[in-house]
């Protein structure tokens, strides 16, 4: 899960900023926690209360505290948080390069280009290697989950459909209970869509979707069980913009 912070203190900019990052987040297939602040001294209360932040969008020029204060703070205690400034102006440069900022934003914000740099910083300073790991037959697995399709439960067995290496489909099983699994992969950066009781789908292997059901990259149809159907509209209505729900 990755945990992002926005501090803006002009509420409408702050909305503009939640909105852009959570559909970048959602194309991406990210499990994503964000947090909207309007002042410094909450966004730091934020932190000391429940851990650091991976990623912080910061405004320079606040009320209170203002963006570089702010990152000064948190530098004390946090070396790992992405820093990016969001800012109008040019004359804090040298004090934002002091604080280890990863970059500077101009306002107003081009989303294709904010989504350029949200993609750069996942591939460049997170893993997207974070495993499911199970046993089988007294075997022990270890499997990248950006390489696994699909959890598939049948009662207590869970089978799983990855694509460890091009064109070629590997398959396993397991025991367990598919509330279990989706627990634990819910822990992690890459995130899964549950569309009925016994699937759980890494977005990044559906190729078509519609209202009812979803085509996986292998060529596979997969009907959206009715409780699940409004979860999957909004989570495709996040991240296929410009894309018509059928």
């Amino acid at each position: 899960m990755i945990r992002i912070g926005i501090c803006e203190d002009i509420s409408e900019e702050l909305e503009m900023q939640k909105k852009m990052i959570y559909e970048i987040m959602a194309n991406l297939a990210r499990n994503t926690e964000l947090f909207c602040f309007q002042s410094g001294e909450d966004l730091l209360c934020e932190i000391d209360l429940t851990g650091n932040m991976d990623i912080i969008f910061l405004d320079v020029e606040m009320t209170g505290m203002n963006g570089i204060e702010v990152a000064r703070t948190i530098r004390k205690r946090d070396t790992r948080a992405i820093i990016i400034f969001i800012t109008c102006h040019n004359q804090y440069f040298q004090k934002m390069l002091e604080v280890q900022s990863f970059t500077v934003m101009k306002k107003p914000l081009d989303e294709r280009r904010l989504a350029e740099l949200i993609q750069y910083v996942l591939n460049t300073r997170f893993n997207f290697y974070d495993c499911y790991m199970f046993s089988y037959c007294k075997k022990h697995y270890r499997i990248p989950l950006v390489k696994i399709r699909f959890f598939q439960s049948d009662k207590r067995i869970i089978r799983i459909s990855a694509i460890l290496e091009k064109s070629i489909n590997d398959e396993y099983v397991f025991y367990g209970k598919m509330e279990e699994v989706e627990n634990e992969v819910n822990k992690a950066d890459i995130r899964f869509l549950r569309i009925r009781k016994s699937f759980l789908v890494n977005p990044l292997f559906i190729m078509e979707y519609s209202a009812n059901r979803v085509t996986l990259d292998n060529g596979i149809v997969l009907e959206i069980g009715r409780k699940y159907k409004e979860a999957v509209k909004k989570f495709y209505l996040l991240s296929l913009k410009g894309k018509t729900w059928e």
